[in-house]
């Protein structure tokens, strides 16, 4: 029985998209077969598909790192666990790494040095059947749904690393920028979950209120060239967290809105990764520079757990069906929605009788 994929054929525009049929995955031992039923792209489906030269990413590929659906069978030497078994729903753990090393060890495989991701350097989730081993399942809690749990993994694990990374304190204001897109809607409503005063920054008029809702405190247009200026006049004396992962056209501004003392963390550059540096107004005010990628495992019980008690919430911008893909790829590209763009899948239709 053929399966159906949607697929990265090679380098390109929209146009190397394209659905294809694959054999049926068979789990081997420790793994597991997940019938697909939502999948969610990311910035990272972008680079991959254009090749950017710093990526090196293979292709053929499939894109989408999350994913949520049904295991449908399962390979030998699993422990008898109710979300490892056949009918289970379970949520997709998007990290690869090797489990074994000190790193892995300390529930930390973003460090590892086979650290890697679904829909980067093996196939994603944008098809209906994957196969995967057991680690990379977390059972889906009720009452989410499909689409909204595969909406989830990616953008709410990186924004609360950040967060955490950044020490982010009750009581302390921080800038979240890139309000309208997955993390930064993660990012604002994960703040506030942590007691902080938020400042959103979002670049269209349409997108303030939607910011307000998720529970922004103030709304700034990075669109005004004063946008810094205004951010730093909401909190006298600059905000104490810089939450970053636009890059270029937002660094300087970022650096002037800090308070002395303040950090400033960073998960990506999605509009450019070439910045300047006054290395004198990092010394001089004690500026942290901090990175992030991703998250952990416990991470992701954690947001999904706090999601299902209604605290936190998925952004869904479009929801389109498999066949769909490149239209939502292109959805994403253009920055259309607010929130996320998330692929339904169908199930199976079983044969009569």
């Amino acid at each position: 029985m053929p399966t159906t994929a949607l697929v990265t054929t090679a380098h390109g525009g929209l146009e190397v998209m394209a659905l294809q049929q694959r054999p049926l995955p068979v789990p081997g031992p420790g793994e597991v077969r997940v019938r697909m039923r939502a999948a969610a792209l990311n910035h990272l489906d972008l680079w991959v598909r254009r090749g950017i030269p710093a990526g090196h990413w293979p292709v053929p590929i499939v894109p989408c790192a999350d994913g949520a659906g049904v295991i449908d069978a399962v390979g030998p030497g699993l422990p008898d666990i109710a979300h490892l078994r056949i009918g289970a729903a379970v949520v997709v753990y998007p990290v690869l790494s090797c489990g074994h090393c000190a790193q892995c060890r300390a529930a930390a495989p973003q460090l590892c040095r086979e650290f890697g991701l679904l829909g980067e350097h093996v196939d994603g989730c944008a098809q209906e059947t994957r196969v995967l081993p057991a680690a990379s399942v977390l059972p889906l809690p009720e009452p989410l749904t499909f689409v909204e749990a595969a909406a989830m993994p990616t953008t709410f694990i990186t924004a609360w690393h950040m967060l955490a990374r950044a020490r982010l304190s009750p009581g302390e204001t921080v800038l979240v920028h890139g309000a309208a897109s997955g993390v930064g809607s993660a990012g604002v409503q994960i703040a506030k979950l942590m007691g902080a005063r938020v400042i959103a920054s979002v670049r269209r008029e349409r997108d303030e209120a939607r910011a307000l809702q998720l529970g922004a405190d103030r709304v700034v247009r990075t669109d005004d060239p004063e946008w810094a200026k205004h951010a730093r006049a909401l909190s006298p004396g600059g905000v104490h967290v810089v939450f970053e992962h636009i890059g270029a056209p937002v660094w300087d501004g970022s650096i002037r809105a800090l308070q002395r003392g303040g950090r400033l963390v960073t998960c990506g550059a999605t509009a450019g990764h070439d910045v300047a540096l006054n290395l004198r107004k990092i010394f001089f005010h004690s500026i942290e520079l901090i990175g992030s990628t991703m998250g952990t495992r416990a991470e992701l019980a954690q947001v999904l757990t706090l999601a299902s008690r209604g605290a936190l919430q998925p952004v869904i911008g479009a929801v389109l069906p498999l066949a769909r893909g490149a239209e939502a790829m292109a959805l994403l590209e253009s920055r259309a929605v607010f929130g996320k763009v998330v692929l339904e899948i169908e199930p199976p239709v079983e044969p009569p009788g």
